[in-house]
């Protein structure tokens, strides 16, 4: 079961090694004041879709993470900079 969120918050991020060099792979986040270290990535996937139309293009990067508490799902908007969007995003929080 799980509990969607969709709340920005702040990541801490290092570059993935070997083929999957360019992924900025989360290591810690802070939520509702408390950080979280990130202790094991369960799964990775990409999310991109209407290229077509300006308004609606998007790129995400999702990330489904065990760390202290439970496992979450996290989301990277790698177009928010140009929009001026927050970048990071806790999805949801598994029970």
């Amino acid at each position: 079961m799980t509990k969607r969120y969709n709340e920005s918050i702040e990541v801490e991020v290092v570059s993935a090694p070997g083929p999957g060099a360019g992924v900025l792979m989360p290591q810690a986040f802070s939520w509702r004041g408390n950080r979280y270290q990130v202790e094991r990535l369960l799964k990775y996937w990409r999310e991109a879709g209407e290229a077509w139309d300006p308004e609606k293009v998007k790129d995400h990067e999702c990330f489904r993470v065990e760390a202290k508490g439970g496992t979450y799902d996290l989301r990277h908007d790698r177009l928010a900079g140009r929009k001026n969007k927050p970048q990071w995003k806790l999805l949801r929080v598994w029970d």
